[in-house]
């Protein structure tokens, strides 16, 4: 007479929520460090340097983290015999959403 139906198991769609919310969590972590990329593309702006290229080059987790970035500039040719090579790259540190500029760099040193 009457048609049984599988009762709903609520533990299971519980566990289920409970995933999809560390995943969400997960993926909110990851978000600081590309908005710490377009700082770091500003403090370079403001030293005059055009960016060419954005490495990581130093990272930290943690409360209190931080990420270092490599930021390679677009540098004019001179044709000067002689002339001391200048600084092609910035390190420029961000801790969330601040950045500072740390030092020019020349290629080949890090």
């Amino acid at each position: 007479m009457f048609k049984k139906t599988p009762s709903h198991d609520s533990t299971k769609s519980g566990i289920t929520l409970c995933g999809i919310a560390v995943i969400l969590a997960l993926c909110a972590l990851a978000l600081p460090s590309s908005a710490a990329n377009i700082d770091a593309r500003e403090v370079a702006r403001i030293n005059n340097c055009t960016p060419k290229k954005i490495e990581i080059s130093r990272q930290t987790v943690g409360e209190s983290g931080s990420t270092t970035y490599n930021v390679e500039c677009i540098i004019a040719k001179t044709k000067e015999e002689g002339a001391e090579k200048a600084p092609d790259s910035l390190l420029i540190k961000c801790k969330g959403s601040l950045c500072e500029l740390l030092r020019p760099v020349k290629s080949g040193e890090k």
